[in-house]
């Protein structure tokens, strides 16, 4: 190969380059996802982090295991949280319950997790606000919501 024909590909190698990456990079948080058993319910990018709130149905039970998990956008790779909390609310009808806030403990490398009951519904389908309560890395603190329904 020439050397005009070798800077003319050039770009496309580099190109290439940067699509593995990022394939790579997505494959190894999808494997990460897959071996935790859970599927994403709501995700939402919120100063520099993907939040990704799961469920083991993939829906929101009235008993279920709730988890969040804190990746950096950049990169995708899961990154260490503090002051993890998950704050529920049920709305009923135009009033919006008292909410309960319930600390997450680590599981994995920004990965928390709680059996949460989410108690009587008294609507169908049941609407709940969840909030993500935590600490990133210079200790500020955050929060991400979320509007859900239990169907």
């Amino acid at each position: 190969m020439s050397t005009e024909l070798w800077w003319e590909h050039a770009p496309s190698i580099q190109s290439a380059r940067r699509i593995c990456l990022i394939f790579c990079a997505t494959a190894i948080f999808c494997v990460a996802l897959r071996c935790a058993g859970q599927r994403i319910v709501a995700a939402k990018r919120s100063h520099g982090l993907n939040v990704s709130l799961e469920t083991r149905s993939g829906n929101i039970g009235a008993k279920d295991e709730y988890c969040v998990l804190f990746s950096k956008t950049d990169s995708g790779e899961l990154t260490q949280i503090e002051s993890v909390a998950l704050e529920i609310a049920q709305q009923v009808g135009k009033v919006r319950e008292s909410a309960r806030k319930i600390p997450l403990s680590q599981d994995s490398q920004g990965r928390y997790c709680q059996e949460v009951d989410l108690g009587k519904q008294y609507d169908h389908p049941a609407s709940y606000y969840f909030a993500i309560h935590y600490s990133d890395s210079s200790k500020k603190k955050r929060k991400c919501q979320f509007f859900l329904t239990l169907e």
